[in-house]
């Protein structure tokens, strides 16, 4: 008997914080498929289904990994001769065109999700503009406080 109640002290502990991460998993994948079929919407993209979305997404989380160590090259052998505000200016652009490259090369191989020439351009701004103000938040609050 105090065998299955040591056993159960265990047990419900490790149940408890599995459902409380499973439950965080979850409400983390349904935000992020809202928000970005939030801005399918707005954009006028038109989809077949939610596998189709699925897909979608995972293939640009590849196209954003292959994207990432295109602009490492680039600041590795370009960037480094160039001037601070002149870097970001051109890390700027060669993301923008990096991820409108992407995104059009995914619309083109898929056929259940399209894209306009418009919602492109929009949904790869959109995109840029999120990436740039949490890299920015990130940066802001590694610096220390003046107190």
């Amino acid at each position: 008997m105090k065998r299955k109640k040591e056993m159960l002290k265990e047990i419900i502990p490790i149940i408890i914080v599995g459902v409380l991460l499973l439950s965080i998993l979850i409400g983390v994948v349904c935000f992020f498929l809202f928000f970005n079929i939030g801005i399918f919407e707005l954009l006028g993209v038109e989809y077949e289904s939610w596998t189709s979305i699925l897909m979608f997404f995972g293939f640009s989380l590849i196209a954003d990994a292959i994207v990432n160590v295109i602009l490492i090259f680039f600041k590795a052998r370009y960037f480094h001769k160039t001037g601070r505000i002149v870097k970001k200016r051109h890390a700027a652009i060669f993301r923008i065109l990096l991820d409108f490259s992407a995104v059009h090369i995914i619309d083109e191989l898929m056929t259940s999700v399209h894209f306009s020439i418009l919602s492109e351009i929009g949904f790869v701004l959109i995109i840029y503009l999120i990436d740039a103000s949490i890299s920015s938040s990130k940066r802001e609050s590694d610096k220390p406080r003046n107190e």
